[in-house]
């Protein structure tokens, strides 16, 4: 007898992100469910080691400005078409929200372990967007440090930006289908004579 497929299951077999949005971005109610949503992610020692900044409006404005101040701070001869593209990142949505790694120390948890918890916010946050019929997708750009994006994220020497999520409506085309990972040469599994291929649910 199969397994029946819960649909919080069915809805992470079935999510893909989205690359272009409509308006409008999430309702203010909809944006407190996702972000109590991220903050239900495993932490180890219960630290909440992260914070989110939300731009939205005119401060995709500021975003836009100090996501090319900070790639020209890297890379000073950096084409104009190259800022073009970097600036226009902070318009591909109605609404993003930057995901920062903010650890605390001194603490018994590692600093890589509270970076992994601040990261799995990230994909709670799409799968919340996901779950409410609104679109999502995590992006970066090529350089996530430097004193413009520190500036108007006020992020603090220990904090780290992992990137940010878009949110806005989905299109009316259906994304194409998901393609599933092969599990086969990604899953053994280990027993007394040491590593085996992973038969599955056989």
């Amino acid at each position: 007898m199969s397994t029946p497929v819960p649909a919080v299951i069915a809805s992470m077999l079935a999510r893909r992100s989205v690359a272009t949005f409509d308006e409008p971005g999430p309702s203010a109610q909809e944006l407190e469910l996702i972000l109590a949503a991220a903050a239900t992610v495993p932490d180890h020692g219960n630290l909440h080691p992260w914070r989110f900044v939300v731009v939205q409006g005119e401060g995709r404005e500021r975003f836009g400005d100090a996501l090319v101040a900070a790639a020209v701070e890297a890379t000073p001869d950096l084409p104009p078409e190259l800022r073009d593209k970097t600036r226009r990142k902070a318009f591909l949505a109605p609404c993003l929200v930057a995901l920062i790694a903010s650890p605390i120390e001194p603490s018994k948890i590692p600093v890589w372990e509270q970076v992994v918890a601040a990261s799995c916010t990230g994909y709670a946050i799409v799968l919340a967007a996901d779950a409410l019929g609104l679109g999502a997708v995590w992006k970066t750009a090529a350089v996530l440090d430097g004193r413009p994006l520190r500036k108007v994220l006020a992020m603090t020497d220990g904090e780290q930006l992992l990137g940010w999520v878009n949110l806005g409506h989905r299109p009316d085309r259906e994304p194409p289908a998901r393609r599933g990972a092969d599990l086969g040469p990604r899953v053994q599994t280990l027993g007394v004579d040491g590593l085996t291929a992973w038969s599955g649910g056989r």
